[in-house]
């Protein structure tokens, strides 16, 4: 079982930073849909010990990058953004769906929520 502390989305980058400045390394960012929210789980590792955080976001709700902080993550985070649909702000670099993704490959296809990409003009705008 992981152990795990709940934060709000607005702390995320403050505990990020708290890891960063007393020597953790980064190790992941999980991604979990419960009860119609996503909940992130953030787990850093120093000296063989696993430490983590968590929050819960709604899926229209937008999540800080820690990127600019763990530059490793915004792989994970643009993995995460691409396949449940969660959308992280200020990502080092978005690769805006096409890290894994095809260009007309299904939005979110983790997410048990539908989320539908239509072209501007697109009979069915």
């Amino acid at each position: 079982m992981i152990n795990s502390r709940e934060v709000k989305v607005d702390e995320i980058e403050k505990e990020a930073k708290y890891y960063y400045d007393n020597g953790y390394r980064f190790v992941t960012e999980t991604c979990l849909e419960e009860d119609g929210k996503f909940k992130i789980i953030y787990t850093f590792e120093r000296e063989y010990e696993l430490e983590n955080f968590h929050v819960y976001v709604n899926p229209a709700e937008e999540v800080p990058s820690i990127s600019k902080i763990y530059f490793a993550a915004l792989l994970i985070e643009n993995e995460i953004q691409e396949l449940f649909g969660v959308k992280f702000k200020n990502l080092a670099i978005d690769f805006e769906g096409l890290l894994f993704l095809g260009e007309y490959a299904p939005i979110s296809p983790q997410a048990s929520i539908e989320i539908m990409r239509r072209d501007k003009g697109d009979k069915n705008e």
